[in-house]
């Protein structure tokens, strides 16, 4: 009997999930605060300090906040695999990276597409992610954790931040976004923490398939939009709607919208009720539930939101005296090889002020002839080539000084080692 009954409870939440749309983060939103109940007033204090910001501030420029004119995230992905499809490559989370720092910056390719109606109010947050460098200890990471599993599908339960649960424990709040990913329940795609909630609980979580823009993905959610709208969310932006009929989503440049959008809406998309105006609905908003290919845009009001978080006394004002980019204090960078268990590469000098670096395979000739990439710590290519001998000197002289990471073969089966150019 007790069998049945955590069976028919388990079954229960799955239908619930499945039940979600894109996002669950506002249900999950509801789960804390019936677990913490001082979030309603905290959340209510950080929004009314947040419109503070906005009205004491001139609209039409983003950055006359308090706030560092740019502001840098470390970023570290917790990835949680069960089978090794479930295991994404580097490069995928690479091209997350990307995909963030050009949406959270009208760098998207895609603006073009937003209508010229709504065109003039999109923002610029100035908000930037990177990989980590280093870990909570000053010990040198490439960012990325990668655990093997028994569990085969996550739900809203934050389980997947937990090592007692098969997870993985979320790195410091106060330093670091935590984005994990795996294989996720039904409809699910991903739900993330609003600021002030449980430090060890606080991030995003994304269903792995649609994960990026490169690699194994699932249309119509493949240009990495699921992870700009939850880190959305977790820089306290509301969806557009405010969860409710003709809601409020507390930014003063988004139209009032009836409910979600899905699919592609064509413009003007109209939905009686709300008053609106003849624009209707800016479904184009990646804080909308339509589809990666149809949304294009925040507001300047919502890259204000974003950045009143990092203001003396607002929740993510920590974060900038992270040291979660720095170099680490061992200097002596470890050779990682990901889910590559033979073959060793060796990289030296490191750290390298001037003219090559020696990378050295001959321990497993099979590299030689292989394609090598080297990435920054936002995961652009910088440089790239062929390995066409077991010891091979690559120029880096027109490297800018910072840290970089030299991959060889592919960015899942591959070799790959971390170097600091002076």
């Amino acid at each position: 009997m007790r069998f049945f009954y955590t069976f028919l409870s388990a079954m229960l939440t799955i239908v619930s999930v499945s039940a979600q749309e894109r996002c669950s983060s506002s249900s999950y939103l509801q789960k804390i605060r019936l677990q913490h109940p001082e979030m309603t007033g905290r959340l209510s204090q950080i929004f009314q300090s947040a419109r503070r910001i906005q009205q004491n501030n001139n609209p039409s420029n983003q950055l006359s906040t308090n706030a560092p004119a740019e502001i840098v995230i470390p970023v570290v992905v917790h990835v949680l695999y069960n089978s090794n499809a479930q295991n994404i490559s580097d490069d995928q989370i690479f091209s997350q990276i990307e995909a963030l720092n050009a949406d959270f910056n009208k760098l998207n390719a895609d603006f073009a597409n937003v209508p010229a109606a709504f065109r003039s109010l999109a923002g610029e947050s100035h908000i930037r992610f990177a990989l980590a460098t280093a870990d909570p200890e000053g010990r040198a990471t490439n960012g990325i954790i990668r655990k093997k599993t028994t569990v085969q599908m996550w739900t809203d339960d934050d389980h997947i931040k937990m090592d007692g649960y098969g997870g993985s424990n979320a790195w410091d709040a106060d330093s670091y976004l935590n984005i994990w990913t795996g294989s996720m329940v039904g409809g699910l795609l991903g739900y993330a923490s609003f600021p002030g909630g449980p430090a060890d609980r606080d991030g995003v979580v994304i269903r792995s398939d649609i994960f990026g823009t490169r690699g194994k993905l699932s249309a119509p959610f493949n240009k990495g939009r699921t992870a700009t709208h939850e880190v959305g969310h977790w820089l306290n932006l509301k969806h557009l709607w405010g969860d409710i009929t003709c809601g409020d989503d507390e930014v003063f440049d988004t139209p009032v919208q009836r409910s979600h959008n899905t699919g592609c809406p064509s413009f003007p998309r109209i939905n009686a009720g709300c008053a609106n105006g003849a624009n209707g609905d800016m479904y184009m908003n990646y804080m909308d539930f339509t589809n990666d290919a149809c949304m294009g845009m925040f507001t300047i009001g919502q890259a204000f939101m974003m950045r009143a978080m990092f203001e003396e006394g607002m929740p993510r004002q920590k974060m900038l005296r992270t040291k979660g980019l720095n170099e680490p204090w061992n200097a002596s960078v470890p050779v990682t090889t990901g889910t590559v268990t033979t073959g060793k590469m060796v990289l030296f000098p490191n750290p390298v002020s001037a003219g090559t670096v020696t990378v050295e395979t001959s321990q497993d000739l099979n590299w030689v002839g292989q394609e090598f990439k080297v990435f920054n710590t936002s995961g652009q290519v910088i440089l790239s080539g062929k390995m066409t001998q077991s010891k091979q000197n690559v120029n880096i002289d027109k490297l800018t000084a910072g840290i970089y990471y030299f991959k060889v073969g592919d960015a899942k089966a591959g070799l790959s080692a971390r170097f600091v150019k002076q």
